[in-house]
């Protein structure tokens, strides 16, 4: 952050939950209250400034924010609506304050690299109003300039915040994030449950997120897509199959990296420029997986893994048909084979995929053939 910028957070926590059967801020979510993950995602980002404004049962979530060293006010006239939380909120907010996130403790799954994207492109254009987008749907959390503040305080509370920032909404950014999770709130005890499923999973995209990288970000050209896709299943396919016989691997990690592998096939250095991409969009994990798909260095010792398993799955795939290893490599060696350097490589890549394939055959006791058989073109991604 800039020196001299200073940007807080206020998160909104005052309601009853009615719809919920559960108070939201304190249902356990990631081995913490919810108000603790939400509170520690700005604090994470490198957000100092983090007011959370409460109302029903109070001192229940002071209690569990007070070692976080953050700021926490009640507001007496909660009831009345989440306005006046907003308000009571911006009360509260550090002297020399220039923007401010609003939140509600209810989309609790949003990842501090988007936190951290907003806060970037804020710094970058101070615009009055920053909404995070996903597949060009608003979501949260807004950053407001610090300068409408004192509209916001004098406004009446009809149609609350929102209406308010639709009339400064020529002095706004869309700001696109590959983050479904800035859309999801948890309202009913179904949206909790699939909240709680997919905590741990924050670097692997779902498969919204999938889509929205291979469509709006990277653009991909059907042919592609389908080829990721066909490749996609093959390595789900593979991992099932060393799972089931007791190989720990990520089989949801694996299937993203395979959707994902050929993100950028159209631009130079694909594989690496691949990984770079999902980098950027805070995808890390996945980013060796798709580095390597290309060329894999394999030592027949060392234990399979997500990457091997990655690399053998585009190697058993020619557009978006199942080939064997021969039938892939004799038609590179046809077409590039004249090259001596480029026969080297080759030979280099067949000689990894069948040794990725003689381990994959080892530990499963099946023949790949066997394992992926059945799997064409189509499905879903």
């Amino acid at each position: 952050m800039k020196s001299g910028v200073a940007i807080a957070a206020v998160i909104l926590s005052a309601g009853q939950s009615v719809r919920m059967g559960g108070f939201k801020p304190l249902l356990p979510l990631g081995g913490a209250p919810v108000i603790e993950q939400v509170a520690k995602l700005f604090l994470g980002a490198g957000i100092g400034h983090v007011v959370v404004v409460t109302g029903h049962r109070a001192s229940e979530i002071h209690e569990v924010v007070a070692p976080l060293k953050i700021k926490c006010v009640k507001n007496p006239d909660y009831r009345q609506g989440m306005f006046t939380s907003v308000q009571t909120g911006l009360r509260n907010l550090p002297h020399g304050c220039a923007a401010f996130f609003i939140h509600p403790v209810d989309i609790p799954l949003v990842r501090r690299h988007t936190v951290k994207r907003i806060t970037t492109a804020f710094l970058a254009t101070s615009p009055a109003i920053l909404y995070p987008t996903f597949d060009e749907r608003r979501g949260h959390p807004t950053l407001i300039r610090a300068d409408l503040v004192p509209g916001i305080l004098a406004w009446h509370g009809r149609g609350g915040l929102r209406t308010f920032l639709q009339g400064h909404d020529d002095e706004s950014l869309e700001l696109p994030v590959v983050d479904e999770a800035i859309l999801l709130d948890m309202d009913t005890p179904e949206a909790y449950r699939r909240m709680a499923a997919r905590m741990d999973r924050e670097q692997i995209p779902s498969s919204e997120e999938c889509r929205v990288l291979m469509d709006r970000v990277a653009s991909l050209p059907a042919p592609i897509a389908a080829h990721c896709l066909a490749v996609s299943r093959v390595a789900r396919r593979l991992a099932q199959a060393l799972k089931a016989a007791g190989v720990r691997v990520d089989t949801e990690k694996i299937a993203a990296a395979a959707l994902l592998h050929d993100i950028a096939r159209t631009r130079r250095n694909h594989a690496r420029a691949g990984a770079q991409l999902l980098e950027t969009h805070g995808f890390a994990s996945l980013a060796p997986l798709v580095a390597g798909h290309m060329d894999l260095e394999v030592n027949a010792d060392h234990p399979i893994d997500e990457a091997q398993i990655v690399f053998l799955a585009d190697k058993l795939v020619a557009g978006d048909r199942l080939v064997d290893l021969a039938t892939r490599f004799d038609a590179k060696l046809a077409q590039y084979g004249a090259n001596p350097a480029a026969a080297a490589r080759i030979a280099r890549r067949r000689e990894n995929a069948l040794c990725v394939k003689a381990k994959v055959e080892r530990l499963t006791g099946l023949p790949v053939h066997a394992i992926v058989a059945g799997l064409t073109e189509g499905g879903e991604r």
